[in-house]
């Protein structure tokens, strides 16, 4: 029987929520063993509750020191919190979620034979996170078996581009749901109850996400707009209202702060 790895998740947040549960309804589910860690042991045993992980997870007995020696550890706190623990031991692997927080710094805090920045987002839950990922270290195949374990994994040339990220795949499930809330919205004020614009606009977006799969956005686009039609009306008032202006400055504005921060 092989040995089971332990992956140790310090912090029990909604980007840990997502990347265990999404890890733990893959094939990795029996190679891995899970340890949770966190300041308050009780918020992390129900985590570990909440999530239906008692068969995969146990809470870390926790002091103010964390022993990561062999362990991998997926670092999940904000970058703030860095700093509130000491860490004993070397991992063989550390992979990071904070963003704007470089390797470097991270090393000066948790010693590891390799390192990886992430940038998941929270469809990692369901196994759909789209992650940039940048190693250091040799661990392209253990990191490939990891973050693909939850979604899809796109390797980057720099850190830099990991931050970048926060505008196609970290933050945009926020944009996007605003967009969802906007045409429900759109639906009721047409007359259209809300559960059953609520239902109509999920079914619309599981449906656009089979297009984009196969199309670029500009043929799906095109293939919807037909001359002197509905959807036309609809474009021509949001391009001239800027919003698709708007949505790329606010991607990028998301990036700077993560800039900011640190």
């Amino acid at each position: 029987m092989i040995e089971q790895k332990t992956l140790l998740f310090v912090g029990y947040g909604s980007m840990a929520k997502a990347i265990a549960c999404g890890i733990a309804k893959s094939e990795l589910r029996n190679k891995y063993r899970f340890e949770i860690a966190g300041r308050d042991l009780k918020k992390a045993q129900t985590f570990i509750d909440e999530n239906n992980l008692n068969n995969l997870a146990s809470v870390h007995q926790l002091s103010d020191v964390i022993d990561i020696d062999g362990k991998i550890v997926i670092l999940c706190v904000k970058p703030y919190a860095l700093e509130k623990f000491k860490y004993k031991g070397k991992a063989t692997s550390v992979y990071s979620v904070m963003a704007g927080v470089d390797i470097e710094v991270i090393s000066k805090h948790l010693a590891s034979i390799n390192y990886a920045k992430i940038m998941p987002n929270v469809g990692a839950r369901y196994q759909k996170s789209s992650s940039a990922v940048y190693i250091k270290g040799d661990i392209r195949e253990e990191a490939k078996e990891i973050v693909s374990s939850f979604g899809c994994a796109v390797f980057v040339d720099s850190e830099a581009l990991v931050d970048a990220s926060i505008a196609t795949g970290g933050s945009s499930p926020a944009f996007l749901a605003l967009v969802a809330q906007a045409l429900i919205d759109a639906g009721v004020r047409e007359g259209i109850k809300r559960d059953d614009a609520t239902e109509l606009v999920r079914a619309t977006f599981e449906g656009f996400s089979h297009l984009l799969a196969q199309e670029l956005p500009n043929d799906i686009i095109a293939s919807i707009t037909s001359p002197g039609g509905t959807t036309i009306e609809g474009l021509y008032v949001l391009e001239d209202r800027g919003v698709r202006g708007a949505f790329i400055q606010a991607c990028h504005e998301a990036v700077q702060k993560s800039k900011k921060k640190h």
